[in-house]
């Protein structure tokens, strides 16, 4: 049996012509890539009709990395049988020993009793940075939360420039910290010291979700694109897309102690609960065992 992780290269079309030549079975599973969006939605949707809908009708199983996803290979055409939800894991040893509190502050010279809100990925237009920092300067400028610092985290991918002239145009570069890429120490640091972590817009499962919830971390994201049916009044709040919105969601978090300790110990429950890398593992092993 073969394991697809795309069906928009050129090896995934090779894969599906020797698999079905052969009579090999084999898995597909696209991790949040089925929505066209972006500038290449024409030249995907001629994929999808050439190529794509091929894959995914003689995929022995799909995987969907949500009940989302799901939803989005049914419309797709794929039926209801072949399709196993299977989402994401993260190995929980690796959050046993945390580093102590404040260790994320010290080192980029954060005072002490600020409260960081946390963005952690790639600085590109679709990840809704430019969204994420004029919900920010609501925050700052028209509801006077002065104690709250916004922290993005993560290399540039092609919005850097345009994202801090925007923070400087609304008047809150001075209250923004871009870190630039981290190690994966420093990644666990700004994760434990973060008071919310934020993710205005995405696709898929992103692995930087369970990341937060493994040190107990409230969430904050929207309802534009994706979306984890787990999060909302559970892990932290799925707001409407508008900054208002996305501002108060931000704004419950960091200054409510007992709706944050709330949500953080949900955090770590559904975490440990569902999405422990060893649960991921039994799921796929029964796909596998299921395919042959």
């Amino acid at each position: 049996i073969v394991h697809v992780h795309s069906w928009q290269q050129f090896p995934d079309l090779m894969v599906h012509y020797y698999s079905t030549k052969y009579d090999v079975p084999y898995v597909l599973q696209v991790h949040g890539s089925l929505s066209r969006i972006g500038s290449k939605r024409t030249l995907k949707w001629f994929y999808d009709v050439l190529f794509g809908f091929r894959l995914l009708r003689d995929a022995s199983k799909v995987v969907a990395l949500s009940h989302f996803e799901a939803g989005q290979y049914r419309r797709m055409g794929v039926p209801e049988e072949k399709i196993a939800i299977i989402p994401n894991g993260i190995d929980l040893l690796e959050y046993a020993n945390l580093p102590p509190k404040g260790a994320f502050k010290r080192k980029f010279g954060i005072p002490e009793e600020k409260k960081i809100i946390l963005y952690l990925g790639r600085i590109h237009k679709t990840k809704g940075i430019d969204f994420l920092i004029k919900a920010y300067a609501h925050l700052i400028n028209d509801m006077y939360c002065k104690d709250a610092l916004l922290v993005i985290a993560g290399p540039d991918d092609g919005y850097l420039d345009e994202a801090k002239a925007l923070a400087n145009v609304l008047g809150v570069h001075n209250s923004i910290v871009f870190t630039g890429f981290i190690s994966s120490k420093d990644k666990l640091k700004a994760l434990v010291d973060a008071d919310v972590f934020v993710t205005p817009s995405f696709y898929g499962f992103p692995i930087t979700f369970l990341e937060a919830c493994a040190v107990g971390t409230p969430i904050v994201t929207t309802s534009f694109g994706d979306t984890l049916e787990w999060i909302g009044d559970n892990a932290g709040f799925v707001t409407q897309p508008t900054q208002q919105d996305l501002a108060d969601a931000i704004h419950k978090n960091i200054s409510d102690d007992e709706l944050r300790r709330k949500f953080s110990r949900n955090c770590i429950e559904v975490v440990r609960s569902n999405f422990s890398i060893e649960k991921v593992v039994e799921k796929l092993i029964k796909i596998y065992e299921g395919g042959r």
